[in-house]
């Protein structure tokens, strides 16, 4: 799927796609390619360029800070409606998220799935659909370049910022969380940085 293959990096920011190339590909016309890359489009992930055609996406690094910034913003209201929403049958998958992180040594596929998934189970509990699509697509167009830069990254920090935002959460300690939840994601601009993305 093309959408997977720019998210992985296999096809990285800049790549050029042939819409009959694509079509031929997957033994398809031009109106399904035409249709799914309007749709990557409008998710920020590919550019249809005058005279150009289209092509993946490029950030720099001016870039990823701002959607982080509009991303930190929307994250920080999101975990104070969680704490005042979530149930303690919510709150229990949350835990057993972060077990199943914590018996992972590497920031692979599975940590990075498992990590979306505690994310994605903070974003449920806000119960703002808009709100949830908002991070979503944030989050979707810098996914790619959080995951070249995963080694930077590590995850012996991010696993203690998972624990205490979600004791924060199970405490109802909106303020706390909110301020866990900056810090974590601030950690993730802060670690890419030195990296200039698209280059």
């Amino acid at each position: 799927m093309l959408r997977d293959r720019i998210l992985r990096g296999e096809l990285g920011a800049g790549s050029r796609l042939d819409i009959d190339e694509i079509a031929t590909a997957h033994g398809v016309s031009r109106t399904p390619v035409r249709d799914a890359l309007k749709q990557l489009e409008g998710e920020g992930l590919v550019s249809v360029l005058p005279y150009r055609g289209v092509e993946v996406t490029r950030l720099t690094a001016a870039d990823v800070e701002e959607l982080f910034g509009i991303r930190i913003a929307l994250e920080r209201l999101c975990v104070a409606r969680c704490v005042s929403n979530i149930t303690e049958h919510e709150i229990l998958g949350l835990r057993r998220i972060l077990q199943r992180i914590d018996r992972l040594r590497r920031r692979d596929a599975a940590w990075m799935a498992l990590n979306a998934s505690f994310h994605d189970g903070i974003h449920a509990a806000s119960r703002w659909p808009r709100l949830i699509e908002q991070i979503r697509e944030l989050r979707t167009n810098v996914d790619r370049y959080v995951r070249a830069h995963a080694r930077e990254l590590g995850i012996e920090r991010q696993r203690e910022q998972h624990w205490a935002l979600l004791q924060a959460i199970e405490a109802r300690d909106a303020a706390s969380a909110e301020a866990i939840i900056i810090a974590h994601l601030q950690a993730t601009v802060d670690a890419m940085a030195s990296h200039e993305p698209g280059t």
